[in-house]
């Protein structure tokens, strides 16, 4: 998700765009802690639990700091470059409101409607000036649709594709490739990025769209044999953009595919020790899942 920004005047008519900060810039740093203490202090127990998923030390020996609250510690002592975890932890611990994830009411009984339209209220007491602040400040991070986390900012284009893609996958016969898609993109794009998850799950994406296309009676298939299944049956797969020769559409197709599945380095372990994939090797993975899971699931690709 991404958010306009204000950009100073200065920058307003330069042919370079503004640069997003990574971390806590100098200017954010109070204003930062400042919505800590107060997000810590509006709810019972999220300091403490948040500095403990964290592995803060908010406790001292030392005299004089008795009377020091909880919240102020956790918000005022905890280092600079620990702040956006602290962020990330009270985001996860504190109720969201609804945020952007509205449920619908449509077709609900009254009742139900009217309770879920209440608790899908956005959320202006925390995540509301959070996002005010890191939008201000150009941070590289920002809050994830659902409100529960810091998110690395993902270019609108990126989003847009994931999302069509996500959405055509949402049927029945394409499995649970929408919701692989989008924690292959979460975890590519988190404030700590998981690239081993992201690319597995990218994975998992493919393998649920293009099943019921490719190998609709084989349970355990996965991209592997899929792979193999689509060199069988070429001569049965049609694709919009055939090519010339009417053979490059499908090719590329395969070698998205190859590329994809070979390019996963921490799936076996074998004699050579086993190297987990890189943060950008899993986001190239998201990227080339979400092509391919919106070909495979949009009908584009299909058995003549």
């Amino acid at each position: 998700m991404t958010e306009d920004q204000w950009t100073p005047l200065s920058l307003r008519d330069a042919s370079a765009a503004r640069v997003l900060r990574d971390g806590v810039p100098d200017s954010l740093e109070l204003p930062l802690r400042e919505w800590i203490h107060t997000t810590a202090d509006r709810n019972t127990g999220a300091a403490e639990r948040a500095a403990i998923r964290i592995d803060l030390v908010l406790h001292t020996e030392d005299s004089g700091h008795e009377d020091v609250g909880t919240a102020e510690r956790v918000a005022y002592w905890t280092p600079a470059e620990k702040l956006l975890d602290v962020t990330d932890a009270l985001l996860d611990l504190v109720p969201t409101g609804g945020w952007r994830n509205t449920p619908p009411t449509a077709g609900l009984p009254a009742l139900q409607a009217v309770s879920i339209a209440a608790r899908s209220i956005p959320d202006t007491q925390h995540r509301a000036p959070l996002q005010r602040l890191l939008n201000d400040a150009c941070s590289l991070y920002t809050i994830r649709n659902d409100g529960r986390a810091l998110v690395r900012r993902v270019d609108p284009a990126v989003t847009a594709v994931t999302a069509e893609a996500a959405k055509a996958a949402d049927q029945p016969k394409r499995g649970s490739a929408t919701r692989h898609l989008r924690q292959a993109l979460d975890a590519a794009y988190a404030l700590q990025p998981d690239p081993v998850k992201a690319y597995s799950e990218a994975i998992k994406a493919v393998e649920s769209a293009a099943h019921a296309t490719l190998q609709p009676n084989h349970a355990t298939a996965t991209l592997g044999t899929m792979l193999g299944e689509f060199r069988q049956v070429r001569a049965k797969l049609t694709v919009p953009i055939a090519g010339k020769a009417g053979t490059e559409g499908l090719a590329a197709v395969e070698s998205m595919m190859g590329l994809l599945w070979t390019g996963q380095t921490s799936r076996h372990g074998n004699l050579q020790e086993t190297r987990d994939e890189t943060v950008q090797e899993a986001i190239m993975a998201v990227h080339l899942a979400s092509t391919l899971v919106q070909l495979f699931a949009s009908g584009a690709i299909r058995r003549s």
